[in-house]
């Protein structure tokens, strides 16, 4: 048969049996379609399967399982299915985080586990974070913490512990910073508060005025109560004022006036105390170097060998600087320095005394820490002329003397020791003249108490 027959017999087969040949064919072409739809839905259906036991693995916590399985599965696995399964895990980790987000701000994800979590996934290499969606959820943490409806330790460690992720790098900054902002702001007004409820109501108008504009709540809590104390500090520094006043403390008064006149500028009677406080300062206030020079001044030393230790203290209405004196570290003298007339009074009485000759006059403290001081020697003999006057005695002069000349005119000397051997041995010395051919009397003046004994050569008593 030739050829030409051949293929015309060939197609009148075909063409005889066409619709066989068609239903066959695509039967044939069904059944390799079926077949490669099988393997890839097969291959899919791993894919899912295998995302599937290692988001389990990371959802239960065995981080150290997952991330070994995920190692394996990058071994076992083709390019391209490696490349379904790193999207299919890509997808079901995000949809975690955020859940693991939410529930550790609620307080339903301990912190280990939302540390082991974010952990786990840096180790899970080509896992495709949302960042924007997490950079959402910290904006709404953010949100949340200046609206108190979370605490500032879970909106930071939130922050914290979400800035590990990697590929965040600084895009958290702006919220973090805002929380921290907000927080010490808050920190701020609550010291305010604090000092409001102390009554340092400048003080605490200070921390009001510093609390954020832009924290709703608190920046109007905070200008309530900064009004609230301008309406109050009035009255209660100027009783301070009058408290300080009371007891020298001269400057801390000024402070109190400053401090109200930042809120009451055109008070007349706040200048007026502040011109009053500020003269007061300048005059009643001896510094540590003042002091020195007085002393050197007073005493003939030289001022570079002399230190002190001082602090001021109020006596019956004056203003006093008690100071220990001393001289090349070694303590010569106690002093009390009145602060208006610069006087300067040394320690003295039966058990203690210093020897200086620059006093004004000595002083002493009692049992019951009441300072007494002496009186002056003018004041001794005008005592004493008044006491004569008053008795009738006629003289013709007083002198003071020392102790050891008044020994010259006693011959009872037991009964003197017994006197000036008490607690009061501290005495002037008079020598009454009352005229030729008569007997001169020694009278003791007791420099604390004013009590006259008179001596002569016959008795010591009281006169």
């Amino acid at each position: 048969m030739g050829f030409k027959k051949t293929f015309d017999k060939c197609i009148d087969c075909i063409d005889l049996h066409r619709k066989k040949i068609v239903i066959g064919s695509l039967c044939v072409l069904g059944l390799i379609l079926l077949g490669i739809i099988f393997v890839v839905s097969s291959d899919e259906l791993s894919v899912e399967k295998e995302s599937n036991i290692l988001l389990k693995n990371i959802e239960s916590r065995q981080y150290t399982v997952a991330v070994d399985y995920y190692s394996d599965c990058k071994k076992k696995f083709s390019e391209s299915k490696m490349q379904r399964f790193n999207k299919s895990i890509t997808k079901k980790i995000n949809k975690l985080l955020l859940e693991s987000g939410d529930n550790y701000i609620k307080g339903e994800m301990p912190k280990e586990q939302y540390i082991g979590l974010i952990n786990t996934i840096n180790t899970l290499e080509n896992i495709q974070i949302d960042l924007e969606r997490i950079i959402d959820q910290s904006k709404r943490v953010s949100e949340m913490y200046k609206d108190e409806n979370i605490t500032y330790d879970i909106a930071l460690s939130y922050m914290n512990t979400i800035s590990m992720l990697n590929g965040i790098v600084n895009e958290l900054d702006v919220y973090k910073n805002s929380i921290k902002e907000l927080y010490q702001s808050r920190q701020v007004y609550e010291e305010a508060k604090k000092n409001q409820d102390n009554h340092m109501y400048y003080e605490a108008i200070q921390g009001y005025d510093k609390v954020l504009e832009k924290d709703d709540k608190y920046y109007e809590l905070a200008q309530k109560q900064k009004k609230q104390c301008i309406e109050t500090m009035y009255d209660y520094y100027r009783q301070k004022i009058d408290e300080c006043d009371s007891n020298g403390n001269y400057e801390q008064a000024l402070k109190y006036v400053q401090y109200i006149k930042s809120y009451y500028e055109d008070d007349e009677n706040i200048l007026s105390l502040e011109k009053e406080y500020s003269k007061k300062l300048s005059l009643y206030t001896l510094s540590s170097d003042d002091i020195i020079n007085l002393i050197s001044k007073k005493s003939g030393k030289k001022k570079d060998n002399l230190s002190i230790n001082s602090f001021y203290q109020m006596i019956d209405g004056s203003k006093y600087y008690y100071v220990e004196v001393f001289e090349y570290e070694v303590l010569v003298n106690e002093v009390l320095i009145n602060a208006k007339t610069k006087e300067i009074y040394s320690y003295r009485d039966n058990d203690k005394s210093y020897e200086n000759n620059y006093s004004d006059g000595y002083f002493r403290a009692n049992s019951d820490g009441k300072i007494q001081f002496t009186i002056s020697s003018e004041k001794a003999q005008f005592i004493l002329e008044n006491k004569l006057q008053e008795k009738g005695e006629k003289y013709k002069e007083i002198t003071q003397i020392d102790k050891d000349k008044a020994n010259r005119y006693i011959e009872d000397t037991q009964k003197f020791d017994q006197i000036v051997n008490s607690n009061d041995n501290l005495y002037y010395y008079e020598l009454v003249n009352k005229g030729f051919f008569k007997p001169k009397d020694i009278y003791m003046i007791n420099m604390y108490t004013e009590q006259i004994y008179i001596i002569s050569t016959e008795k010591i008593e009281e006169f």
